[in-house]
């Protein structure tokens, strides 16, 4: 931390610790973000530079209830729809196994 400053980006569904050695994402190559991450290239689902805040954590639980609502539509979705939401659930699920922030402490 003395010799490097963190590079901490807080966003909608994950916080990037960004490591350029872990990062997935693909640098930017502008003069004035040189060596910054490239945000829209981001795989938070894979990325070891993910934190989450319970912010975070908040907006893929409401992912995954939207994509439960959907699933639970009728007349049922078409099977290769299907097949890839439960996919998709069971990613983002996975992920908060994985990633799990510590809940805060009750009062």
């Amino acid at each position: 931390m003395t010799r490097h400053d963190p590079a901490v980006y807080p966003g909608h569904y994950v916080t990037c610790v960004h490591d350029h050695t872990k990062a997935l994402c693909e640098k930017a190559r502008n003069r004035r973000s040189e060596n910054l991450p490239d945000h829209g290239g981001c795989k938070p689902l894979a990325c070891h530079n993910v934190a989450l805040t319970n912010e975070n954590t908040a907006a893929w639980q409401r992912g995954i209830n939207r994509i439960n609502h959907r699933l639970a539509s009728r007349p049922p979705l078409p099977p290769l729809l299907q097949h890839q939401l439960q996919a998709r659930h069971e990613e983002i699920t996975a992920f908060l196994q994985r990633n799990n922030p510590i809940p805060p402490e009750s009062a």
